[in-house]
C-alpha cells in the first residue's frame, strides 16, 4: 500500500521524504488551496455590481413598461415630455428605456452567475471573468464618448477586476493541476 508517514512534519535534518511541504506530487507545483484575495475581491465586487444591476435593471425596465403603457404614469410621462420643451416621441425614449435596462439587467444576471461559479477552479472560470469584464469596459468607454461621465467609475471597477483576475496569484489558484509523472513513487 502506502508508506508510513512520519506524524509530524519533515524528518528531522530538514528532508521531507514524503512531500508534506508542499502541494501534490514531488516537483510538481498546485495551485494553493485557499482562493487569493485578489479573487475574492472580485468575486465581492461582481456580487455587489450583479446585485446593482439586477435591481437597477428591472427598475428602468419597469419604468419603460409603465411609460409605454395606457395607464396615469404614461399620459403623466408623455405631458411631462412635452412639458419640457423636448421633442422626443415618448415612444422612442421607452425603446431606449428599455434597451438600457435590459443591458443593466443582462449584466446583474451574468456578473451574479459568474460570481456565483467562481469557486470552482477553472481556467474557463478565470478566462470568462477576464472576457465579461473586458466587454463591460469596453462598453463603458463607448459611453464614456458618448457623454456619459458616470461611467468613469464603473470602468475603473471593471479595469481593476481585470488586472485583480491576471495577477499571478490568482492565475495560480485557477490553473489546473498538473497531472504529472509521479516521481519517487
Amino acid at each position: 500500500m502506502y508508506p508510513p508517514q512520519p506524524p509530524q512534519g519533515p524528518a528531522p535534518g530538514g528532508h521531507d521524504p514524503y512531500n508534506q511541504g508542499q502541494y501534490g506530487y514531488p516537483g510538481v507545483p498546485q495551485a494553493p488551496d485557499k482562493m487569493p484575495g485578489t479573487a475574492i475581491t472580485v468575486r465581492v465586487l461582481m456580487f455587489i455590481g450583479g446585485v446593482f444591476g439586477l435591481l437597477m435593471g428591472g427598475l428602468v425596465l419597469l419604468i419603460g413598461l409603465a411609460a409605454g403603457g395606457d395607464g396615469e404614469f404614461a399620459q403623466g410621462f408623455t405631458e411631462g415630455m412635452q412639458g419640457s420643451g423636448v421633442h422626443v416621441d415618448p415612444a422612442e425614449v421607452v425603446v431606449v428605456m428599455a434597451i438600457i435596462g435590459g443591458v443593466m439587467l443582462v449584466y446583474g444576471i451574468v456578473s451574479t452567475a459568474l460570481a456565483s461559479f467562481m469557486g470552482r477552479r477553472s481556467g474557463g472560470i478565470l478566462w470568462s471573468i477576464v472576457v465579461f469584464q473586458s466587454l463591460a469596459a469596453l462598453l463603458l468607454v463607448v459611453n464614456l464618448f458618448t457623454g456619459a461621465i458616470g461611467a468613469i467609475i464603473p470602468l475603473l471597477f471593471a479595469v481593476g477586476m481585470i488586472v485583480l483576475m491576471v495577477v499571478p496569484a490568482t492565475r495560480a489558484y485557477y490553473t489546473p493541476a498538473s497531472a504529472g509523472p509521479r516521481a519517487g513513487y
